[in-house]
């Protein structure tokens, strides 16, 4: 048997049409702009993350900075995924974390703003793989018999941590 962690990623743009999507996408782009100047030159500026990140490589820090604008959405998730069911139809994904990831953006052009969430579960048994599906069970610690769930291979879903026990 396996413990593992699971990793979920969404990646949100200006063409996300959730409105918590849009939620994140607004307010994590506001904080970009914020963040942008805060490290830019003022003399020379730059106009897009990735020159930023060149020129000053503590930009680097930005998508954590941007992680805090997107924690209180996070949060009223209540540590479940919902969009992401079971073999049963069950809509949940727990998880116990989050990372942001700013793929691109540009201070001046909102459509150029993307990031990616990725969230971790907590530590699952992954207890086997039937037909391209994860036979999971959230009961780590058992010693036999485990309440389980089974979860279809899905291209956002990863692998994150693995441990043989």
């Amino acid at each position: 048997m396996k413990e593992i962690k699971l990793a979920f990623r969404i990646v949100i743009d200006q063409s996300s049409e959730m409105i918590w999507d849009r939620y994140v996408f607004d307010d994590t782009y506001f904080e970009y702009k914020i963040q942008h100047q805060a490290f830019d030159e003022k003399e020379n500026p730059v106009k897009n993350y990735w020159e930023l990140l060149q020129r000053n490589p503590n930009a680097k820090q930005i998508p954590f900075l941007l992680g805090g604008a997107a924690s209180n959405y996070v949060s009223q998730l209540g540590g479940v995924i919902r969009s992401l069911p079971d073999v049963l139809g069950n809509t949940f994904f727990p998880f116990d974390n989050f990372k942001l990831d700013l793929i691109s953006s540009h201070l001046e052009d909102s459509s150029k703003h993307k990031i990616g969430l990725t969230f971790f579960s907590p530590e699952l048994l992954l207890l086997d793989i039937i037909d391209n599906k994860y036979l999971l069970s959230k009961e780590v610690n058992q010693e036999n018999g485990w309440e389980t769930f089974m979860l279809p291979f899905h291209p956002q879903v990863a692998i994150a941590y693995y441990q043989e026990i």
